[in-house]
């Protein structure tokens, strides 16, 4: 933008200013005062109307409009604030843009000098990692499928693979150790939720030996079987 050459004749002292010559005097000098701002740039606030978002995984760009294509980078918002702050924009169009991992980006078309505020919403692209850590199994897989997450692979801490589909009671109650990604991470499907549970307990049957003093060989061997035993070894010692 350039400013028009000022064509006001020289007044003498004492000689009174035409109000044509004052006109002229104030409308240069808004022309001057819209030069300067429009080097100068304008500020815009950008609010990410996204709250459970970390605002350091969030990016606000200003992208201007025509054939350079400038991109200008917010600042991030400085604790307590929360919104995003573009700097140095000179006159013109730009789309706004918020982008983050797990979202769909979110744009808006500004017009500059204009208001100096934008709001973007983003809408979740993949769904959020739930907090599972020391959860049973089978709590744990629920609250994914509710969360409309894909559980990809499940190992127990000996490196075992378990089924996802179908875990088997006895790994239902065990512990979920690890989860990736961690809680609140987003969790596309092509990667999907990995676990580590806890090794599940097995627990073998168990006899109550009965006392088998004073029985002979063959008596012994029978309440033995009787029990589910099988008699090993037998010794014999003299008296």
């Amino acid at each position: 933008m350039t400013i028009a050459p000022l064509n006001v004749a020289p007044a003498l002292p004492g000689q009174p200013i035409t109000a044509q010559s004052w006109n002229l005097i104030t409308a240069s000098l808004a022309e001057v005062i819209g030069v300067l701002n429009a080097q100068a740039g304008q500020s815009l606030q950008v609010t990410v109307n996204n709250p459970s978002l970390d605002p350091e995984t969030i990016r606000v760009t200003a992208i201007a409009e025509g054939a350079n294509g400038a991109v200008i980078e917010a600042a991030p918002p400085v604790p307590p604030g929360t919104s995003f702050t573009l700097t140095g924009l000179p006159s013109g169009n730009y789309t706004i843009r918020a982008a983050a991992p797990g979202f769909t980006p979110a744009t808006v078309i500004a017009t500059l000098p204009g208001p100096a505020t934008a709001t973007l919403t983003m809408a979740r692209a993949a769904p959020a990692m739930p907090a599972i850590f020391g959860t049973p199994l089978d709590h744990a897989l629920s609250t994914l499928t509710t969360a409309g997450v894909v559980v990809q692979r499940i190992v127990d801490v000996t490196g075992r693979e378990i089924a996802p589909a179908n875990p088997g009671a006895a790994f239902l109650k065990s512990l979920i150790l690890a989860q990736l990604p961690g809680a609140g991470q987003p969790t596309p499907a092509t990667t999907g939720a990995q676990l580590v549970v806890s090794a599940a307990l097995e627990v073998e049957a168990s006899v109550v030996m009965p006392p088998l003093a004073g029985l002979t060989l063959s008596e012994a061997r029978k309440v033995l079987e009787d029990l589910g035993l099988v008699l090993g070894n037998v010794g014999t010692r003299t008296a």
